[in-house]
């Protein structure tokens, strides 16, 4: 099934507005013992391990993970309000990280790569790059989408694992859509300001 363009942008934004560094569930402040989650070091930076919930009485989880001065390490893992895993965040040297989201039943749905960057007097930031691949229950792959810097640059579309249209993006705005089956190019459009310009028919 093909998703359109404006859809991914927007589910684009909101996914990766969630990250190890946001925090829209529940914060614990005050002393706590060194074995319990949710503490800062002298600076006021995250430290330990750390849990977030959906809930006031903590019983709904939404993140369980790890920092090391305001930064995340290892693997992050957020939650849906049903309890099932939603997706993980593996992170590695100098803030690189895989991230792989599951369809509800366990398979793999979607996964990539991003950047988590922070340091002092910066705001953190996390952002995505490179090929974010989308799989459907069965493992097929359903989508490509290409990310620079985390903005959008192409979007590649397929149907029982056959190719049927490629997107191209500046600054998060479509300029060229092929269309194609069974491995031919049917059509070029192309887009300027977001509005079509040109349409040309290969065959």
């Amino acid at each position: 099934m093909r998703l359109p363009s404006l859809l991914l942008l927007l589910n684009g934004a909101v996914l990766m507005s969630s990250c190890a560094g946001s925090h829209p569930a529940t914060r614990h402040y005050g002393p706590h013992g060194f074995w319990k989650p949710n503490r800062f070091d002298r600076h006021g930076l995250e430290t330990g391990r750390w849990r977030t919930y959906y809930d006031s009485g903590n019983k709904q989880p939404f993140t369980t993970g790890r920092y090391k001065h305001g930064r995340p390490v290892r693997t992050f893992h957020y939650y849906d309000p049903t309890g099932k895993l939603d997706r993980t965040e593996q992170y590695q040297r100098e803030g690189l990280c895989d991230v792989t989201y599951w369809h509800p039943g366990g398979q793999v749905a979607r996964k990539g790569q991003a950047q988590w960057v922070t340091g002092k007097g910066q705001t953190p930031r996390f952002y995505w790059y490179g090929p974010w691949t989308s799989y459907d229950v069965s493992g097929q792959v359903t989508s490509i989408q290409t990310y620079v810097d985390g903005g959008l640059t192409r979007t590649e579309t397929y149907e029982d694992g056959k190719l049927t249209q490629v997107e191209t993006f500046e600054k998060d705005r479509r300029t060229r859509v092929e269309t194609y089956a069974d491995g031919q190019l049917l059509k070029v459009e192309s887009f300027e300001k977001g509005l079509r310009t040109g349409t040309t028919n290969t065959l």
